[in-house]
Formats: structure tokens, C-alpha cells, sequence
């Protein structure tokens, strides 16, 4: 019995192999001649048909049978998914029906085969579609080969817009890291639904900014980003840009398309109440609500209308109108008030929520807290709206990556130290080793490819022997590792030569003095480095150089930011005192050009702005150009206007002078500035704190008659400082601070304003006494002292070395008229010049200089004369 079943259980194992070796397959099995028709015989338009050839007769077991089994499975949900965009998937079985011309290929079995038409588009290794959504986004960049060009440069971009604007079209512009990933495939779907109605284009490029220089941080973010050109309503051939800020999903960036057909700024002042429900809620997009009054509501539309047109595609925005002092639904703050709505949520952030009342309220934190009733301007809302961006698209697993341990600081002593105090203090009186691994030292085989092969190089010509050089090398290799630190790099951008090993190399880059810093961009020479030798200097030098200047302005909010120090990186105030902003309408290409000219000399120190083109448009107050410096910590005045001509000379003077704060704090760093403009000062010498000093240096900001003939400034006159000393000795009876000099250096004139404490209680008569004083001192009238000459020397000595030579010329001179009083009367000989041979005895080796001095003294040195004469010859640590 148990043997007639056994032709039965062959016959269901036959037909379950038959049945898993056909699974095994493929998807979308056709014959050989069912291929040929579809592909060469009767192709229809437009469609793609993807097909692998099938060469295993079972699947192999171990990792290859694991990938094949996973490619079957993403080949197969692929081949279903793309079925909408009319591209067909088809598996040939090469073990059954094979198509010979496919089926002997090599390495059949590892490629997958792009049909249009009656052609091969392309054969596709296995190893780039490793998942669903590679395979995807690989077939839709052959489907769509004709509709998204690839962008290598910025002059590709910019041409591309210019066809954009004559089209009137568009552009969706994408920089995707790496072709086949997620982001890819989203980009892809969207450009095969959305091709019809804007221009799509890509680019790969990681390195090259393609957006343009006043774009490098929003370039160089690590990640795929997307931008939107609105080209077809430009204006002076500048098309208005956005960038999208959520995630790169199909359904996400589906969504910021379609955001992107709706108006800029949804403009009806009823529309809440005509709608069913709320606009976010019905349209299942986060918006942002406006609430103004009738009276301003074409002064806050033109602000929102800018910051909509930055934030385009990534949310709505509304406007609505109210009564003043009137609340609503949309905003729970009287008007001006802006909110924003995410889509099924009743409340978000309010520009004018208080964190507090908004807790009590609504019974949670608000998801971006702005504080309580901020100025409604372009600056706060760009706040408002990026933050909210950023915490609505926030991804919680951020939270879980590891920060690095970034502790730094002294290391503690051994505990043997810390027990005996004298051990410790002498460990600590030990002189610095320093440590400079981290700079190239540079030879004369090494420099020229050092300056060639990085775009930008600081190098420190040094020698051993100069104190000042010494001093400099810790700061320096401070100033690289915190550059190497900040811009994540493996190797310092700052090097170093050291001359005395390598004059040669300093000769030719005309090094004449020490230490000097030469600045390199790719191989040639830009300039020297003229700052403060610290390594605070050193580091800001370097990330202002390494900006693009001058920083290109787009529009009015992008000039705000950089009034503030926020653009083009987020910590500019910290490197710089001022900005210096010019608006010059494109037709005016000479005064741009000579501005440029200015900003590229000036590279390094100052940090210029230009707004040209549609920036100036959206910014122009006047038809003519103007420009200004911004101060970042200036008491007294924020804004210096230029008045004049923009001409390179004027420009550089006027940038140099209205950098410096008001009244400037008269310092090494300041004073060859202000001895540049040849006038005379007038310095308060004050005491910080001191209330009648303030009065004083207030009443000096508003002398402004005297702007262009006297520099004010002021110096710190406390106890024991430069200040002090300088004050008294001027000579005066009172010496005093709060005491206002005038010193004019062309003259040797030096004055003071007898007893200005008495009268800077009272504004109003310190103001026209002080008029008074400095029209009659101007004039050569009044009484003052004459500054005393003197001999200034620097604190370090400089090097005679003609002297020393001299010097030790004479002490050997000395030791040879002792000599000849020890030994009597020696021989007269002739004096040798350096480098010739003195004759001897046949087969004797002849020393030029050692044979001279054997002859001069008559005999030979004994052990004591040659130690002695060893000992005065000057050391390495003397020289």
C-alpha cells in the first residue's frame, strides 16, 4: 500500500519543481518570439521596455542567490510600479525560448537591457539597481533623457533661465548627490508628471557652486537640495528664486509642486469666511496668515510678498484684513499679527504669541517661541518661517547620532607635582616646546606645488634667529589647528619657510623682513598679510579671504541679513567691526566695476556687498547709486553714507575711514589709519565708567563740521596705562581725566581744553565752547605746547650685522695683540683673503684660514688658545 503512493508523490514533486522553477524566473515572463514582436516589430511611441535575460537553471544558493532572489523581488515591484508611465517590464528566458543575439552576450545574467524604440538605449549593470527605488529612478532618467538636461557649470544654469524667461517656463533645478538613491527616484516622478509645465534640470556636481558666488553657503549644504526659478515673470532678466526645505519624498516634493501653481500671496480679505473651512484644512498644506488693518495693508503686503516669494512651494501664505485692535480665529493677537498653520492642527506659532500665554492657552509649547510682540519686518518673518520649517520637518532620529567629545584645555599635573609646589612651579617655568606638526614646512622642491595644487595658501617666512618670528610660531600653529578644526580639513592651509634653510625660496617671493606672511590663490601671489600677529587675526584673515567678494546681493531681504552680519555665513559680525553695502543700478558698469576693484584689493580686512541688477531694483530709493557702511557695535551711529563720486580712490578712503566706529579707540591697529587722512586729532583721554566722559564723547559724535578737517577719537587714560603716560607727557598743568587734546603731528602743536570737567555737566555750553576752541586751534589761534623731539626706537633691537661683524673683527684683533705679549715678536706675513691657500711643505694639507692663523701667531695653537678663541666666536642663541 505505502508503495503505490510513491508514482503519485513523484508526480506532485515534478510538477511543485516545474511550478517553483517557473516562479523562480522572473516577473512578466514572454517567449522569444513574443520579445521580438514587441520590441523590433511593432514599438509603440514613447515606451520603454526593460528586459532581463534569464540564464540560471536554478538559483545558486549562498550571497549570489541572495542578491538575485532580492533584484527578482525590487524587478518585479519596479516593473508594477512604472506601468503608469508607460514603461513595460519583460523577463526572456534564456534556459527555455532563448534570443540568441542576447542570450550568448557575457555576463548576460548581470545586466538589464533599455529598449526604445526598435534600439538598445542602454544595458544596466546589477550593481547600480540594488533596490526599488534605484531601478526606478534609473529607467525614468532613460524615459526622460530629452526633458532634464544635466548642468555642469553656473554659465549652463544661467543660460538655461535665459531660455526659461523667452519661454516664459519655470525652472525646477536639482543637485542630487548620487543618481539611484531615494531623493533621485522622488525627483524623477516628479519631473515625468510635471515636465509639461516647468523646465526641469539636475546636476551631480559636488564641488563647483552652480547657483553663483553670493550663493556658497546655500550651495554647499551636504544634501540633495531643489530650487525653484520663477522665470516666466521676471524682471530684468533675473528670475526670483525659492528653495524647498522639506523632505525629499515622492508624496513631499509632489506636494511642494503642486504648492508652487497656487498664488504667491492668496489675496482676499473675506476669504475665511466664503471658505467651507480654513484654507490649510482644505487644501492639506501648512499656511501662513497675515492679520493687518486696511491702512497698512500695502506697506505689510509688500514685506510679505518677498517672503513668500523666497518660501514659494513650501507653504501657503494668506492675508486678511481686520478692524484695529480686533483678534480672529487665524491669529489670536491684535493686528499686525502673522501664524502659521499646519494642515489639521487649529494653532501653531504666533509672531505675537508670549511663550506663557500661549501655554496657558492652548495648553502646550508653541513649536517656534518668537517672544512677545516682534516688529513686523523682513527680518523677524524670515525668522518665523525658516524656523517653523525646520521644526515642522524635524527628524527626532537626528537626536540619536553621538557628538564628538570636543573637551580641550591644559592637561592636570602628575600628582607628584600638584604634592610639591617647587616641582610644579619648575615644571611650569619650563620654556614651551613647541609643536608644528600640523604646518607644511615648505623647501625649495616643495613650495611652487604647495601653492599650486591649493586655491588658497598663507605661508609665514620665518628665521631662527629673530625673537619676533619665535613669538609668532605658537599663534601660528594655534591659528591652523583652529582652521583645520572649523573647516574639518586633513591638512593646514597655513605653511611655513623657514629662510635660513632656504633663502632662495624667500628671495624669489622678495622677502625682506621677518616674519612675513604671504597670501597665495592657485600658485600666484595676492598679497601680504598686514594684520595683527595673533591667532585671532590670523584665523578671521583667512575666512574673510576665503569669501567671495564682492558678496553678491539678490534682493532686499538678502541685504538685510547682511546688514546684520548674517550673510553670506551666519557669523560674520564675529569676524568683522562692518559691512559696506552699494546699490548700483546695472547701467552704471564703470562705478561697479571700480567697486569691485576696491573689494578685490581690500579682500581680507573688509567685507563688501553689492546690489545690482533686480537687487537694486527692489531695494532702489533714488535713480542714482548709493552707498553705505553698516557698523556692527557702534554706540553712536550704525550707518556712514558716502558722498562723492564712485571712483576707486574716494570708494577705498571713504570704507577704510567709516569702518572705524565713530569715535574710535586710538590704538596700534587704528592709528595708521588715521594718520593716513594727514589731519589734526582731537583725542579724549577718558576714564571707562566716567559719566562727564561720556557727555564729552557724545558732544564729539555731533561735531560734524569738523568731519573731514580733525579725526576724533579717544584713548584709555586709566591708572598705568599707555593712555596715562601719554597724557602726562604732553606737559600740561592738568593732566587729569577727563582731558581733551588737540595734537596736530605736521606742526609738533599739542593742546588742551583747560578744565572741561567743569563744564561737562552742561551739554549744551560744552557743545559751543568746544566749537569755539577747535575753530580758533584750526585757525593757529589759542596757546599750546610743542610736542618734545625724541628718539623712538622699537622694543626689540633691530640687527647690525656689519656692526657685529665689526665688532667681533676688533676682539680678534684684541686676542692677537695679547698673544704676540705672551709669545714675543712674531713674523710679519701676508694677510690671505678668504678662500686661498697659504703655502707649506711639500705633502702638508693646506687650511686657507687655519694656516693663516698658524702663521700669524708663529706656532702652533695649544689646546688653551684654541678653546679660548672657540669660546669668542658668537653662539647660535647670541646671533
Amino acid at each position: 500500500m505505502a508503495n503505490s503512493w510513491l508514482p503519485f508523490l513523484a508526480i506532485l514533486a515534478y510538477f511543485g519543481a516545474v511550478i517553483n522553477a517557473e516562479k523562480a524566473v522572473g516577473y512578466n515572463v514572454v517567449s522569444g518570439e513574443e520579445f521580438k514582436k514587441q520590441v523590433f516589430e511593432n514599438p509603440e511611441s514613447r515606451l520603454l521596455r526593460v528586459v532581463y535575460f534569464w540564464k540560471f537553471d536554478t538559483i545558486p544558493g549562498g550571497p549570489e542567490g541572495h542578491i538575485i532572489k532580492s533584484f527578482q523581488k525590487n524587478y518585479e515591484d519596479a516593473g508594477k510600479y512604472v506601468i503608469s508611465f508607460k514603461i513595460k517590464f519583460m523577463t526572456v528566458d534564456c534556459t527555455k525560448d532563448p534570443v540568441k543575439e542576447y542570450c550568448d552576450k557575457p555576463k548576460v545574467e548581470t545586466l538589464v537591457f533599455v529598449f526604445k524604440d526598435d534600439y538598445v538605449l542602454d544595458e544596466m549593470p546589477m550593481d547600480i539597481l540594488y533596490s526599488l527605488d534605484s531601478i526606478v529612478a534609473n529607467v525614468l532618467h532613460l524615459a526622460l533623457l530629452m526633458e532634464v538636461p544635466t548642468v555642469h557649470t553656473a554659465m549652463e544654469l544661467a543660460s538655461l533661465k535665459l531660455r526659461a524667461i523667452e519661454t516664459k517656463k519655470n525652472v525646477i533645478f536639482g543637485k542630487i548627490m548620487a543618481i539611484g538613491t531615494p531623493k533621485d527616484r522622488a525627483f524623477m516622478e516628479g519631473v515625468f508628471a510635471y515636465s509639461f509645465m516647468y523646465q526641469f534640470a539636475m546636476t551631480t556636481s559636488r564641488m563647483d557652486n552652480i547657483l553663483g558666488i553670493e550663493d556658497v553657503t546655500e550651495w554647499e549644504e551636504e544634501d540633495d537640495r531643489v530650487w525653484y526659478f520663477d522665470c516666466a515673470n521676471a524682471k530684468n532678466m533675473d528670475c526670483d528664486r525659492s528653495i524647498y526645505h522639506g523632505p525629499m519624498t515622492v508624496q513631499n516634493f509632489a506636494i511642494f509642486i503642486k504648492t508652487l501653481t497656487l498664488p504667491t500671496v492668496c489675496d482676499d480679505s473675506n476669504f475665511a469666511e466664503k471658505l467651507p473651512k480654513p484654507l490649510h484644512e482644505m487644501l492639506g498644506l501648512p499656511v501662513s496668515y497675515l492679520i493687518t488693518t486696511e491702512e497698512d495693508l500695502e506697506e505689510h503686503r509688500q514685506v510679505y510678498e518677498k517672503i513668500a516669494k523666497v518660501y514659494k512651494g513650501n507653504l501657503v501664505f494668506a492675508i486678511n484684513t481686520t478692524k484695529p485692535g480686533e483678534t480672529s480665529d487665524l491669529c489670536p493677537r491684535p493686528p499686525p499679527c502673522v501664524s502659521i498653520k499646519p494642515p489639521g492642527e487649529k494653532t501653531s506659532c504666533s509672531m505675537q504669541d508670549n511663550d506663557d500665554e500661549y501655554t496657558e492657552k492652548y495648553g502646550k509649547q508653541p513649536k517656534h517661541p518668537m517672544g512677545l510682540s516682534k516688529p513686523f519686518n523682513l527680518v523677524n518673518m524670515d525668522e518665523l518661517v525658516r524656523d517653523w520649517l525646520e521644526d515642522y520637518y524635524f527628524d527626532p532620529a537626528e537626536l540619536l547620532e553621538d557628538d564628538d567629545d570636543h573637551s580641550f584645555g591644559p592637561e592636570t599635573p602628575d600628582q607628584e607635582k600638584q604634592d610639591d609646589a617647587v616641582a610644579l612651579a619648575v615644571d611650569q617655568m619650563k620654556p614651551l616646546k613647541l609643536n608644528l606638526t600640523d604646518i607644511p614646512h615648505l623647501t625649495d622642491k616643495t613650495f611652487a606645488e604647495h601653492v599650486k595644487k591649493n586655491k588658497i595658501s598663507i605661508v609665514l617666512f620665518t628665521v631662527k634667529w629673530d625673537p619676533r618670528s619665535l613669538a609668532f610660531l605658537h599663534p601660528y600653529h594655534q591659528a591652523a589647528k583652529t582652521l583645520m578644526k572649523d573647516f574639518s580639513l586633513e591638512k593646514s592651509p597655513l605653511a611655513r619657510v623657514e629662510c635660513s634653510d632656504w633663502p632662495d625660496v624667500c628671495d624669489k617671493n622678495n622677502v625682506t623682513r621677518f616674519p612675513t606672511i604671504k597670501v597665495f590663490e592657485w600658485k600666484k601671489f595676492v598679497r601680504d598679510y598686514t594684520g595683527s600677529l595673533d591667532t585671532d587675526s590670523v584665523v578671521n584673515f583667512y575666512k574673510l579671504f576665503k569669501l567671495k567678494t564682492p558678496v553678491m546681493l539678490s534682493d532686499a531681504l538678502d541685504v538685510e541679513y547682511f546688514k546684520l552680519g548674517q550673510k553670506p555665513v551666519d557669523n560674520l559680525g564675529d569676524l568683522v567691526q562692518s559691512v559696506t553695502v552699494a546699490v548700483i543700478p546695472e547701467v552704471m558698469a564703470t562705478e561697479i566695476e571700480q567697486y569691485k576693484l576696491v573689494a578685490k584689493e581690500l579682500r581680507g580686512e573688509y567685507v563688501l556687498g553689492l546690489c545690482t541688477g533686480h537687487c537694486a531694483e527692489d531695494t532702489q530709493v533714488t535713480a542714482n547709486a548709493y552707498l553705505f557702511v553698516e557698523r556692527f557695535n557702534d554706540p553712536h551711529k550704525e550707518e556712514t553714507h558716502f558722498k562723492g563720486d564712485l571712483f576707486y580712490p574716494e570708494i577705498r578712503a571713504f570704507i577704510e575711514r567709516a569702518s572705524l566706529p565713530t569715535v574710535p579707540e586710538l590704538t596700534p591697529a587704528s592709528l595708521p589709519k588715521l594718520l593716513w587722512y594727514n589731519t589734526p586729532f582731537v583725542i579724549l583721554f577718558r576714564v571707562p565708567g566716567d559719566e562727564a566722559s561720556q557727555n564729552i564723547e557724545e558732544m564729539l559724535v555731533k561735531l560734524t563740521e569738523f568731519e573731514n578737517r580733525v579725526v576724533m577719537a579717544w584713548m584709555d587714560a586709566s591708572p598705568d596705562s599707555v593712555g596715562s603716560r601719554l597724557l602726562h607727557g604732553y606737559n600740561f598743568k592738568d593732566t587729569s581725566p577727563p582731558n581733551l587734546v588737540f595734537l596736530h603731528h605736521a606742526t609738533s602743536r599739542v593742546c588742551n581744553y583747560p578744565n572741561i570737567v567743569d563744564i561737562a555737566w552742561d551739554k549744551n555750553e560744552l557743545f559751543s565752547q568746544v566749537i569755539q576752541w577747535m575753530i580758533d586751534l584750526l585757525q593757529n589761534e589759542g596757546s599750546c605746547n610743542v610736542l618734545e623731539s625724541g628718539h623712538h626706537e622699537p622694543q626689540v633691537p633691530s640687527y647690525d650685522f656689519l656692526s657685529r661683524i665689526k665688532a667681533n673683527r676688533q676682539r680678534k684683533d684684541e686676542q692677537a695683540d695679547q698673544a704676540r705679549g705672551r709669545f714675543g715678536p712674531q713674523k710679519t706675513v701676508e694677510i690671505p683673503d678668504e678662500g686661498d691657500e697659504v703655502e707649506g711643505e711639500a705633502g702638508e694639507e693646506k687650511k686657507p684660514m687655519e694656516k693663516y692663523e698658524d702663521e700669524m701667531f708663529g706656532m702652533e695653537k695649544d689646546d688653551d688658545m684654541k678653546n679660548q678663541m672657540q669660546a669668542d666666536k658668537p653662539t647660535h642663541t647670541e646671533l
